[in-house]
């Protein structure tokens, strides 16, 4: 299996939002930590480029470390924040008139943007409840098993549904995440 990537796209929005959180100095800081063919992965990502995974958790710790911030906390916020952006025009609206049902049959969506490996299936289990599995993707990095939790939460958040929880588990075969919500 080649070596599991993540969307350069999202790589530079993330990027835009770490500068905002703990500026562009400590970011050029903790990027000067990572080894060469890492920082250029980092600073060459476009919309159309994917990166390895290992690269975008190096730059998260390297930055965790030069920050004094824990790094998987920092990750979240960016995850959640750039979610927040992505959906912050009409379809923040639009989100809230939209069912259960539909939510959850759109995640593989953010899925495939965000990873080009693995294959998402999700399908609600009862009242407030939904099962999404992530196959085809053994030992899933724990870097996307995270950031596949927080968007989903995330995405349920902004569509007005309140205390949403997730919780995963690795798999043989990639991930099992539980959702539950109040509608």
């Amino acid at each position: 299996m080649a070596e599991p990537t993540i969307s350069g796209a999202l790589i530079t929005q993330h990027r835009t939002i770490l500068v905002e959180l703990v500026g562009e100095a400590v970011l050029a800081s903790a990027l000067a930590r990572l080894s060469s063919a890492d920082r250029d992965a980092i600073e060459s990502a476009t919309s159309l480029s994917f990166i390895p995974i290992r690269t975008a958790d190096a730059m998260y710790r390297a930055i965790g470390k030069e920050s004094g911030r824990d790094y998987v906390q920092l990750h979240e916020q960016v995850s959640r924040t750039a979610v927040d952006r992505a959906l912050k025009t009409i379809w923040r609206l639009l989100l809230r008139f939209t069912s259960d049902e539909a939510l959850v049959a759109r995640t593989p969506v953010i899925f495939t943007k965000a990873f080009p490996q693995g294959v998402l299936v999700s399908r609600i289990t009862g009242p407030g409840r939904a099962e999404i599995r992530v196959d085809s993707w053994p030992n899933m990095p724990e870097y996307a098993i995270r950031g596949t939790r927080v968007a989903v939460e995330s995405v349920l958040r902004l569509a007005g549904r309140s205390n949403v929880k997730i919780t995963s588990e690795a798999t043989p075969t990639g991930c099992l995440y539980h959702a539950s919500w109040v509608p």
